[in-house]
């Protein structure tokens, strides 16, 4: 017999809309990608509604024909850290470019959300489709799409094995002994 699936739910924090001219609504808060009380608000708003997820979006590079609030908006990392502070069942992802940063300091970040949020952490895998995204970063070229991918796979093995470097019961924390963490239990990426 099959394993049961389960259908997730979840909402994406994304401004006022994702229509081009939803600010402008009477109705609207113009400023929700920058407006905190707006997006605790939703946040708490999807864990009472039983929501299993609260996904903040990312891109790397905007220009003139952006959606308004692509403009002017929280970076997700930031944004999820603080909502785990006040959420206690909502998961929380957010989306973060392997193009784009350094597997090193993902993995800490990510970790540090998990750790933050007691497990609730997830991460939007993107490669950052955008030409322009380059420019933002000082470099030359955009990779191609078959290399973003080769890069994001290595990338994705490289964060795993530092999420894996240490066991769970790694940290003793023996105040007695004076241990802090047991060295069996550290494995080398």
């Amino acid at each position: 017999m099959s394993a049961t699936r389960q259908l997730r739910l979840g909402t994406i924090l994304h401004g006022a809309s994702g229509n081009m001219s939803a600010w402008r609504h009477p109705a609207a808060v113009a400023d929700a990608s920058i407006n905190f009380d707006f997006v605790k608000a939703t946040a708490l708003k999807a864990e009472e509604g039983k929501l299993d997820f609260l996904f903040v979006a990312d891109g790397l590079y905007i220009n003139e024909k952006s959606i308004p609030h692509f403009l002017n908006r929280f970076e997700p990392l930031t944004v999820l850290s603080a909502l785990a502070s006040i959420t206690s069942r909502l998961g929380l992802v957010g989306t973060l470019s392997t193009s784009y940063s350094e597997p090193f300091t993902v993995a800490r970040q990510f970790a540090s959300l998990d750790h933050l949020s007691n497990g609730r952490a997830g991460w939007n895998v993107v490669t950052s489709p955008l030409e322009g995204s380059a420019r933002n970063f000082s470099r030359d070229k955009h990779p191609e799409h078959a290399l973003r991918y080769r890069i994001a796979d290595e990338y994705l093995d490289v964060v795993k094995g530092l999420w894996d470097s240490w066991e769970g019961d790694a940290f003793v924390r023996n105040k007695e002994s004076g241990q802090f963490f047991d060295p069996a239990k550290l494995h080398t990426l």
